[in-house]
């Protein structure tokens, strides 16, 4: 899944000057696997500042043009060279994990899509969300209802949340994509095939899909598919990443793989839910804390991410964070200090 930063006919506020024009980078990237028996799912957000190998792909603009392979390339501007298809190429390479589907989301697909869902439950936690100059967001601690301008607010901002980083953000994307999950499985969205089309209906012009996801038949039977997956059978966590060594001046302010990162996309190549996790403790698991030795990526030319499939908070909540599998290095950050901890939302009221 793949969260696209162009501005490019967008519309809303709060999207930043007109250098955003023309481009189409990947913000936001989650890689969604949903276990064979569609009773558990990993959800994997990809930091957009990663650096990775990335695999020779077409030009974006112009495919007759060849983006050269590089060895060591920020993750997030893979599709801003090469399209989705680079994007997802890249992960294929990194992880070593064959990509079924892809879904590209702009800015007004997302909006139109917490529109359509009638809004979702958010948790905000002390002291607030106070970004009036960057995101526009302003939102007191506490539970909220966010859609349309303010849910893309919400998950675009990072100037008002923990050291300003994307890292910070991506929690709060976890969340919001938990919470998002649960409202489509409470009330029985996505066992009604009429509400699903046409929530489907409001959002495709704005998609970017695979091939075998381009018609609302498609996309409504894959959101049937993981209509019986229970909230607390799905792992939210983030590529395991470290920072670059001080000495490593050209590449302060970005993140490499850091300890676990091979041993993930091994678990996930097994079709095994994490250690530890929901899914681990009911249905069991094979996957293990040794090291694993790293496959070549799977043949053939690369399709591209899953679907949406998130975790926990409703309504009825309490106002606390997703439970996430953080795998992230406590190695210092950028600023010579360890990152801030996860922050945890309490009850109130």
């Amino acid at each position: 899944m793949l969260g696209s930063q162009t501005r490019d006919g967008q519309y809303g506020v709060n999207l930043g000057n007109a250098s955003k024009l023309g481009t189409d980078i990947s913000d936001t990237a989650m890689l969604v696997h949903i276990g064979a028996e569609k009773n558990w799912a990993t959800v994997v957000s990809m930091p957009r500042d990663l650096l990775v190998p990335r695999p020779q792909c077409q030009g974006r603009t112009d495919p007759g043009v060849t983006v050269p392979a590089s060895d060591r390339a920020v993750f997030d501007l893979a599709m801003n060279l090469g399209g989705p298809g680079c994007a997802v190429a890249t992960v294929e390479q990194m992880t070593g994990i064959r990509v079924d589907h892809f879904v590209e989301l702009t800015f007004n697909a997302f909006q139109a899509l917490t529109n359509a869902v009638g809004g979702v439950t958010v948790c905000v936690p002390p002291p607030g969300i106070n970004d009036p100059d960057y995101s526009g967001l302003v939102l007191s601690a506490g539970l909220h209802v966010v859609k349309g301008a303010q849910a893309l607010e919400f998950v675009r901002d990072r100037h008002g949340i923990g050291d300003g980083t994307d890292l910070g953000r991506i929690q709060y994307q976890q969340m919001f994509v938990s919470s998002l999950f649960t409202k489509l499985t409470s009330d029985g969205t996505l066992s009604d095939p009429i509400t699903l089309y046409q929530i489907a209906r409001a959002v495709t012009s704005n998609l970017t899909v695979d091939s075998t996801l381009d018609s609302l038949p498609a996309m409504v039977s894959l959101a049937e598919s993981v209509k019986g997956l229970k909230s607390h059978y799905i792992q939210m966590t983030t590529a395991p990443y470290a920072w670059p060594p001080p000495s490593d001046t050209a590449d302060q302010g970005r993140v490499l793989p850091g300890p676990g990162f091979d041993r993930l996309w091994a678990e996930l190549r097994d079709d095994q839910p994490p250690p530890g996790s929901n899914a681990a403790r009911t249905f069991g698991t094979t996957a293990t804390d040794s090291p694993p030795a790293r496959r070549p990526p799977p043949p053939g030319p690369p399709p591209p991410p899953p679907a949406l499939t998130p975790v926990l908070p409703g309504p009825t909540a309490r106002c606390r964070f997703p439970r996430s599998a953080s795998r992230s290095s406590t190695a210092p950050g950028p600023t010579g200090r360890p990152p801030r901890p996860r922050p945890s939302c309490r009850p109130w009221g």
